[in-house]
């Protein structure tokens, strides 16, 4: 639950539960730092914010919880700003170098090949697969040599249920019981390479959910493992298009992907600061 104070009546100290958080979340554009004028990526920060206190039936919040909570995904958001320009230029170093560029046209030219025996992928030594990412994410996939930028895990013998590989092409679910999961691709679809870098790499058919055999041939073609999953190699293949969105908004919008996970942790803190 969320109380606040009446904004109608400066001067009390009254204070009532907000049920409607869309319009908690204006009754407070004016009041956070930095104050969101009620539209844009930091309005949609604030209203998550509002709306998973809104929702919660056992913690009672406060405006100064919410503004905490904010807060902090805010400077998130400007740290993950500054981070990609330092890891965009450390990727741009790979990918002048003659390493990478010699493991990119091997898989550059082996993927291809790969395009005349898409039903027999099972069977391959290893299959071939693309994806776009921000130079964060692809910093951390070419350090660890991992399907999605983590530390290896345990040497893992299976592959992503077709059920959780389903959620995470259909809708972008990554959390399973399992671990974390991350699409790739058997084309090469340049979208999620904007402001980042396209990436190739491999790794053996049982260590992905390779997508159903009649659709390998266009469309998304996801290719889905463990984030932990590691790859039998991988370089950047080239840098994606240049952005022209706002970093701080991209920054913000890529916290939203998990909203109500960011929002309830950073209240979280906020209560503890009490």
């Amino acid at each position: 639950m969320l109380v606040l104070t009446d904004p109608t009546k400066p001067d009390s100290t009254e204070t009532f539960p907000q049920k409607d958080f869309l319009e908690g979340a204006k009754m407070l554009a004016g009041r956070v730092d930095p104050p969101t004028k009620s539209t844009g990526a930091l309005h949609k920060l604030l209203t998550i914010v509002v709306q998973v206190a809104v929702e919660d039936l056992e913690t009672t919040f406060t405006e100064a919880d919410v503004a905490y909570a904010y807060r902090k995904l805010h400077r998130l958001a400007e740290v993950r700003v500054t981070k990609w320009k330092d890891d965009a230029a450390a990727c741009e170093k790979i990918l002048a170098s003659k390493e990478n560029g010699q493991r990119a046209i091997w898989l550059s030219r082996t993927q291809t090949a790969q395009e005349a025996r898409l039903d027999t992928l099972e069977k391959s030594e290893f299959v071939v697969f693309t994806r776009g990412t921000d130079p964060t994410q692809a910093r951390n996939i070419l350090t660890h040599e991992t399907f999605g930028g983590l530390l290896p895990g345990v040497e893992r013998t299976d592959s992503p249920s077709e059920d959780d590989a389903g959620v995470q092409t259909g809708f972008g679910v990554k959390t399973t019981s399992t671990g974390r999961l991350e699409e790739w691709s058997l084309g090469t679809l340049d979208g999620f390479s904007t402001g980042g870098f396209m990436l190739i790499a491999a790794a053996k058919p049982t260590a992905v959910r390779l997508p159903p055999v009649k659709v390998r041939t266009a469309g998304e073609r996801g290719v889905t493992g463990f984030a932990d999953q590691r790859l039998l190699g991988v370089a950047i293949l080239k840098a994606g298009p240049k952005s022209t969105a706002d970093p701080l908004e991209r920054a913000i919008e890529g916290l939203l992907k998990q909203g109500v996970a960011n929002a309830k942790s950073a209240l979280g803190d906020a209560v503890l600061q009490r």
